[in-house]
């Protein structure tokens, strides 16, 4: 055992000393052993976190709709990890947590500055700061179980979930607007404007925590891909392939196009993983994966013919084109054109949760600008506002540094398709609007990657050693 640990030693202080980013550990970093129980708790309320996250939408459109207090239910988990956390003292005390301390800071400060001056609610003020600050522990608190044995089942149980999601998403993309299955929390359904045809979501009440969700499984399908199949979670090839075309078909059918667009970037995470590994075989995964999209374009065809046409129009219209292109540019370089205002509009004016029951209240997101990262330095204010944008996009740029360094050293492959569909939602999509299942889908995927950075699977011995106790940096 002494000498495993003086390997695993070796071998993570080399990484902190190549790796220059912000995710780093002191170098003079200690182990420090966690008692078994305390893991097996934390890791249930890891996977709680994670079957409210999936499950939430569902109660909410088909059990009870309108219910607005379910909102915060995958809160609760997440509290309850964080008391444990403090009591126990299982969190890793890196750079992560300091950022994470000082950003809160800013943010509070800020906040009671509008109070004063512009007059901001109280409650407005205390909504926008759970939306931007209230979830971004879990990158200190879930890490330190997320050992390979623990990835491994998150792994199985993502793909798992794709067969009946898949099924799931058919069944709404053939109904009828009106049928139950199509519910929204509203009581509605989600419509695509050409042709008044539902846009499924699965159990999600949104098409955008839906389409995160796809990515985020599809990033952990091309992980597993490129893995030599004794070391996948997987065993079964047929259940492999069954669980990946699963994940494309319900991108497709959703016909929602930020679905497609993480599933492109979950791809070209892979191309770098398998350049990265340096072998023939990720290559030649890489290149069957991108045939399945054509090949899946035709099922969906089948399946949908209606469903298919609309969401061929939404990606291949000149409008839409043009719409798409527009959005991202100015996603990309609006937040640096944005008038200037020292003070802001308010922290959780842009959040629709800030409105409820306010007559036109969900209008106030698109008052202020519809690309999240462009309406938070409009709600901060300037000076604030750049902070928390560029401490955003830093994070999510660290993220992908840090995967290519665990690919580099034959770490699980899965990290780098996934920070790449992460870095796409932090910084083209949303983290404060919806942060209750946009923020908490982007964290447990980061979550993912610190996991193997603390628990790397790169040799057999450290992979025993996990089984055994768990070790963390202090």
């Amino acid at each position: 055992m002494g000498t495993v640990v003086t390997r695993f030693q070796s071998k993570q202080k080399d990484m902190v000393q190549n790796l220059a980013t912000a995710l780093q550990l002191p170098q003079d970093a200690k182990v420090v052993t966690i008692e078994r129980p305390h893991v097996r708790l934390m890791a249930r309320l890891f996977f709680a976190t994670f079957w409210l996250i999936i499950f939430t939408g569902a109660i909410r459109k088909w059990m009870f709709p309108n219910s607005n207090a379910l909102y915060l239910l995958q809160d609760v988990p997440i509290a309850i990890a964080y008391t444990y956390a403090l009591i126990t003292g299982q969190f890793t005390r890196s750079l992560v947590l300091i950022g994470i301390c000082i950003l809160s800071v800013i943010l509070v400060m800020q906040a009671l500055l509008q109070i004063v001056l512009i007059g901001l609610s109280p409650l407005t003020a205390v909504v926008g700061l759970h939306h931007y600050l209230f979830y971004l522990p879990m990158l200190v608190v879930f890490p330190v179980v997320l050992d390979a044995d623990t990835r491994r089942d998150f792994v199985r149980w993502n793909l798992f979930l794709a067969l009946p999601m898949c099924a799931l998403g058919i069944a709404q993309s053939v109904s009828p607007s009106n049928a139950f299955v199509n519910q929204s929390t509203a009581g509605g359904a989600m419509i695509i404007p050409e042709g008044g045809i539902s846009r499924g979501t699965g159990t999600f009440n949104f098409t955008s925590f839906y389409a995160l969700w796809l990515g985020l499984v599809f990033a952990l399908c091309i992980g597993e891909w490129l893995l030599p199949q004794e070391g996948r979670s997987l065993k079964s090839r047929s259940l492999h392939i069954a669980c990946t075309t699963a994940v494309l078909l319900s991108a497709l059918v959703s016909a929602e196009r930020t679905a497609l667009g993480f599933l492109l970037v979950a791809v070209l995470g892979g191309i770098l993983a398998s350049v990265l590994l340096g072998a023939t075989r990720p290559l030649l995964v890489m290149v069957m994966l991108i045939a399945m999209l054509p090949i899946g374009a035709g099922l969906t065809a089948l399946i949908s013919p209606d469903e298919y046409a609309a969401f061929n129009n939404r990606i291949t219209n000149s409008d839409n084109i043009d719409d798409g292109k527009s959005r991202i540019s100015n996603t990309l370089v609006g937040f640096l054109v944005v008038d200037f205002n020292p003070v802001g509009a308010g922290i959780g004016m842009g959040i629709d949760a800030a409105h409820i029951g306010e007559v036109g209240g969900y209008d106030a997101t698109y008052q202020l600008a519809e690309q999240d990262i462009i309406r938070t330095v409009m709600e901060l204010g300037t000076f604030t506002g750049l902070i928390y944008a560029f401490v955003r996009i830093g994070f999510v740029v660290a993220l992908i540094l840090l995967a290519v360094s665990l690919v580099r050293r034959r770490c699980s492959p899965h990290v780098l398709p996934l920070a790449f569909v992460v870095f796409g939602q932090g910084y083209m999509g949303d983290m404060t609007r919806y942060g209750t299942m946009t923020t908490t889908q982007m964290m447990m995927g980061a979550a993912f990657i610190l996991g193997v950075f603390y628990f790397p699977d790169n040799f057999p011995a450290i992979q025993d050693s996990n089984g055994k106790t768990m070790t963390r940096f202090a």
